[in-house]
């Protein structure tokens, strides 16, 4: 049996699972942006509150992808 080995995440990242099984590190200043904040609150109707392991997202990888370039996008603009 493997075990997934602990990675310690760095402060001022949160992880998130998107799909089946993919995980990503995100900057919570993410968590801060309109449309992602929209996607947290489909996440809470679907999966409800959960305290431990990632914050599971409800989204395709593709959207997810999509979604990252974008708030990289618009806040290098600022």
């Amino acid at each position: 049996m493997e075990e997934r080995k602990k990675m310690k995440l760095k402060k001022g990242w949160v992880v998130v699972q998107v799909g089946l099984s993919e995980r990503f590190y995100i900057p919570i200043s993410y968590l801060y942006n309109p449309f992602f904040q929209k996607l947290l609150e489909k996440a809470s109707e679907i999966y409800g509150y959960q305290i431990n392991g990632p914050l599971m997202l409800p989204c395709f990888v593709e959207e997810f992808l999509l979604l990252r370039w974008w708030i990289e996008k618009v806040t290098s603009i600022k």
